[in-house]
């Protein structure tokens, strides 16, 4: 079956004795002038029952259910409709004497009904009939009354003990401080009213609907806690109407994943712990610091710091092409040679790091790698405070003359070794080497030199002290952290920070704050949680508190995302796309993510253009307003 503007048109299909389908009939009917009128998911049920009447002879009270093909996908769910109007009403009587099976079928396979609903004969030459009739979109009716509400609301006061107990006061006469007490209630049209506002009776269901209504309204669109509670009150009143609308809102998934998050999850710092005895550079942090202007063919640098003795930093030039072996090779050409094999690295979750070739390299020779959770530098803090100092340095150096910064890393390395660590309360040379370079002529020459045995043991005392000093320093930081913090549990659900997440946005200004919500497989450690991510993400599951946030669904606001049934079209499930939000323009093939009607952003797919074959409409007007 098909329909066009103007005309029907059908084809009915018998199976052979060769087990294939063959027309045994056609119908071709041209609107007139009312059926013109009818809207399109009407004139495509009005094909049907044109078709069953023709060939009612045929398709009555056989052995087999009669199966109609057509291209409006909403009419597969006809019979689940809740409320019809009287056309449809009447036509759902003729559609129950048949045994029908409706089927969804993409409109270019219908080519024979298709030819038949565009004759050119059945086009009027008559003028258009709503040619004076202009089609508002529905968002601009922003103050129609709502028929429907108003019946919910007289039917429910019918039930409500408030309402019978206030009407009664209303109405019978009472002494004169009763009166006075209700001055403010007052009987419109079969509704009751407090100060001029309609009063909502005790029912969750209807609250709910006229919360939603006004709070996800194209004209206000998710107004907060407060402007929701304002506009609501200015039509509607009910006994602690504003606990229950901001617990609407709290439970609104929009809301938690679109705007700015301004209570951010409070989590606790985790200091490293120091290790006792330990030897120059035995555990050392790793970072890059990368995309700086070309130098001398370099355009980054490697940072090493020794973490837990010496504090002492090693600044290496290299390029931002660095891969796995060389980053293994200038750790051990700049390490290794001088101190000796390390026993840990502390990095973040740099490519370069996380390769298996340095991962192996890390192995073969024992040395453990801890790495950080997903988008989360503060693990390698040190380092990263590190990186901040170097760059300070580099901008004193060389902010006139930008591409000679290889040329003074030496001396910005040895200005940070130089300088007296808060922590220590001594440089990393003297740490080092149990005396200060000295960095300038001096006036003066030092008259007395402290032997070796005496340089040996005030070095020994002092790397041992260093040890109970960052503990120190460790337990002053738990100290300040002490405070209510937010927990997660397994199988709770959370949204994760998407600003370090691309998905392909045309813009991340406008793009969503957060992705999810995901289900917390693991809970790792007091501060990292494993997420439940869509087989498609190529990231480490692994993240940091701080990242995460609380999903809610509250009783006031009802589920979020109503996951609907999908329609079974040839053997196979299908699910309705909502659109095409974002595209990767670098990758070949080109793909595009998509989201599903009534799903949350965790079941976002991508898709290649092949498979977008039945929605190139959709992917057509994607390509246009974004200029691919």
């Amino acid at each position: 079956m098909d329909t066009s503007k103007w005309a029907l048109g059908g084809v009915l299909w018998q199976l052979g004795p060769d087990r294939e389908l063959h027309p045994c009939g056609y119908i071709s009917h041209a609107f007139d002038s009312t059926e013109r009128n009818y809207e399109i998911y009407d004139r495509e049920l009005f094909t049907i029952i044109r078709a069953l009447e023709t060939w009612r002879h045929y398709l009555m009270e056989g052995p087999y259910p009669v199966t109609v093909l057509c291209d409006h996908k909403n009419l597969t769910y006809f019979w689940t409709a809740q409320k019809l109007n009287r056309r449809q009403a009447q036509w759902s009587l003729i559609l129950s004497l048949f045994d029908l099976k409706l089927v969804h079928v993409p409109g270019r396979e219908m080519v024979q009904s298709d030819a038949l609903s565009r004759r050119e004969d059945h086009i009027s030459n008559e003028d258009n009939d709503n040619e004076d009739i202009v089609l508002l979109p529905e968002w601009l009716f922003i103050n129609a009354i709502d028929v429907e509400l108003r019946d919910k609301l007289t039917e429910r006061l019918g039930t409500d003990d408030f309402h019978k107990a206030t009407l009664e006061a209303l109405t019978t006469t009472g002494l004169p401080p009763i009166k006075s007490v209700l001055s403010d209630w007052e009987i419109n049209d079969s509704l009751i009213c407090y100060k001029g506002r309609t009063y909502v009776p005790d029912d969750v269901i209807l609250r709910r609907e006229i919360v939603r209504t006004i709070h996800k309204g194209q004209p206000f669109r998710h107004p907060g806690q407060f402007g929701t509670v304002d506009l609501v009150q200015r039509d509607y009143w009910w006994p602690e109407m504003a606990k229950f609308i901001k617990s609407f809102v709290d439970g609104c998934a929009i809301c938690q994943q679109m705007k700015i998050n301004t209570h951010p999850t409070k989590v606790r710092l985790q200091p490293i712990e120091g290790t006792p005895n330990a030897t120059l550079f035995q555990i050392i942090t790793m970072d890059l610091v990368t995309d700086l202007s070309i130098s001398d063919d370099f355009n980054t640098i490697m940072v090493m710091v020794d973490h837990s003795s010496s504090k002492g930093a090693i600044f290496i030039p290299c390029t931002k092409k660095l891969d796995a072996t060389q980053a293994a090779e200038l750790l051990l050409c700049n390490v290794y040679k001088r101190y000796g094999l390390l026993d840990k690295i502390i990095s973040d979750r740099d490519p370069r790091f996380a390769a298996m070739v340095f991962q192996e390299t890390t192995r073969l020779l024992g040395v453990k790698h801890a790495m950080s959770t997903a988008y989360h530098p503060q693990s390698d803090g040190e380092s990263e405070r590190v990186n901040q100092k170097m760059e300070i340095y580099l901008r004193m150096f060389c902010s006139k003359e930008q591409t000679e910064w290889s040329s003074y890393l030496h001396m910005v390395e040895f200005a940070h070794n130089n300088r007296t660590h808060l922590v220590t309360r001594n440089s990393p040379f003297f740490m080092i080497m149990g005396y200060h370079p000295r960095p300038l002529p001096t006036a003066f020459e030092k008259t007395s030199i402290p032997s070796v045995e005496e340089q040996l043991n005030k070095l020994r005392r002092l790397r041992g002290e260093v040890v109970a000093m960052m503990d120190i320093a460790r337990r002053k930081i738990i100290e300040q952290g002490k405070r209510e913090l937010e927990r997660f549990k397994e199988e709770q659900k959370v949204w994760l920070e998407g600003k370090n997440l691309d998905f392909g946005y045309p813009n991340r200004k406008l793009s969503p704050k957060r992705e999810g919500p995901f289900i917390i497989k693991q809970v790792m450690g007091p501060v990292t949680y494993k997420l439940k991510l869509p087989k498609q993400w190529r990231i480490h599951p692994v993240f940091h508190a701080g990242l995460l946030r609380p999903y809610k669904e509250t009783e006031a606001h009802g589920r979020n995302f109503i996951e609907p049934p999908p329609d079974i079209v040839e053997g196979h499930e299908e699910f309705k796309v909502e659109a095409i939000i974002g595209h990767k323009p670098l990758r070949k093939p080109r793909r595009f993510l998509m989201s599903w009607k009534g799903f949350n952003s965790s079941h976002n797919e991508w898709k290649t253009k092949e498979e977008l074959e039945h929605l190139m409409d959709m992917y057509l007007d994607y390509i246009v307003k974004n200029r691919l």
